[in-house]
């Protein structure tokens, strides 16, 4: 008696995803016709899933083997005698994934949903541009100019000549489709594929457009206005719709623009919340007062409290990164500035404060 296992190189207790895949790498190994195929083994195969990739039957064989239910009895016989009703039934292939594999999505031939021709689209293209941190703050709009293909502004896409009509493609009759023989896994079938003379549009130009020679398409230099949007982060791209490549029919690509932000010798960011370091005088941080500082929104002043230690923050609400409706804050951490050197009137000073005690 055959083991069916065996067959599938697969243990007793794999997994039906594990059965089916074996199935498709033996299937794909040794069918006929591939170089080095094997009809024989091939028909063994489809025996063994046709039993293991079926939940029941594989009960049945486990307990009773071969013998079961009729015997042996495959249903499959050949290319021609492959009994498809059991795809209602107990046979469990998926007969989409089988067809996608060996056609490879010929020609816009769908397994699962049947004819009808894909619709094109355009490859998308990235670049990257740098923004400083203000910009990507409070936005900003830059300038590139890329080079893609696009659609050609003389015939507008179409590949005829302009004053000239288009007409039936004598190839495929209009249809945009012609039918070719293929062979696949369950033997010689009539397959639909995109006219390659029209191109699948069903027409042709009388006369083809000088500017693009026909193709409807060619490449050239674009200038793109990009708008960085508040609060970009550095890394984060900006998709725009259809800036990618052109295609003669169908949709274009889109535009990704990854910003790079570059770094402020002030200012740094976490969160929504926008951080610097304030190095003031000893006596500041002492005595307390005001102080001028630099934003990214102009000079203000902001108020030293009294006694202020090393890394404390003072905190400017609504000064930060926007979020939605509102912004995050400025967070300011404070640092004494030493001096260099002290002079005697300072060292006096310093002497009388050791003295007291701080």
């Amino acid at each position: 008696m055959k083991d069916y296992y065996e067959i599938l190189g697969v243990g007793k207790n794999a997994s039906q995803d594990e059965i089916k895949r074996a199935y498709r790498k033996l299937a794909h190994e040794h069918h006929p016709d591939k170089k080095g195929g094997d009809e024989k083994k091939f028909k063994e195969i489809n025996e063994a899933y046709q039993i293991l990739g079926d939940e029941q039957k594989r009960q049945q064989y486990d307990r009773f083997g071969k013998t079961f239910a009729g015997g042996g009895q495959s249903g499959f016989s050949g290319f021609e005698g492959f009994d498809f009703s059991n795809f209602g039934g107990g046979f469990n292939a998926d007969l989409g994934d089988i067809f996608e594999d060996f056609l490879g999505g010929l020609g816009g031939f769908s397994a699962r949903g049947g004819q009808g021709r894909r619709r094109e689209r355009g490859s998308d293209i990235s670049l990257g541009i740098d923004a400083s941190f203000q910009e990507s703050v409070f936005g900003g709009r830059r300038s590139v100019v890329i080079e893609k293909t696009s659609k050609c502004e003389i015939c507008g896409g179409n590949g005829a000549e302009p004053g000239t009509n288009l007409k039936k493609c004598a190839t495929c009759q209009g249809t945009g489709t012609v039918r070719e023989m293929r062979r696949s896994l369950f033997g010689a079938f009539t397959a639909l594929s995109e006219c390659s003379h029209c191109r699948g549009r069903g027409e042709s130009p009388e006369r083809a457009c000088k500017h693009c020679r026909g193709a409807g398409i060619l490449r050239k230099s674009q200038g793109v206005e990009i708008m960085i949007p508040p609060g970009i982060r550095d890394g984060e791209a900006i998709k725009l719709t259809g800036l990618g490549e052109e295609v003669q029919r169908g949709q274009a690509g889109d535009l990704y623009v990854r910003i790079h932000v570059l770094p402020h010798h002030i200012f740094r960011r976490e969160g929504y919340d926008i951080l610097m370091d304030l190095h003031l005088p000893l006596s500041k941080m002492l005595l307390g007062g005001e102080e001028m500082i630099e934003t990214l929104e102009g000079k203000i002043s902001v108020r030293i409290p009294e006694l202020s230690k090393v890394g404390d923050f003072l905190r400017l609400r609504g000064k930060g990164v926007p979020r939605g409706r509102g912004r995050g804050d400025l967070l300011i951490r404070l640092f004494p500035k030493l001096p260099k050197k002290l002079t005697p009137r300072a060292k006096e000073i310093l002497s009388d404060l050791e003295k007291e005690g701080l």
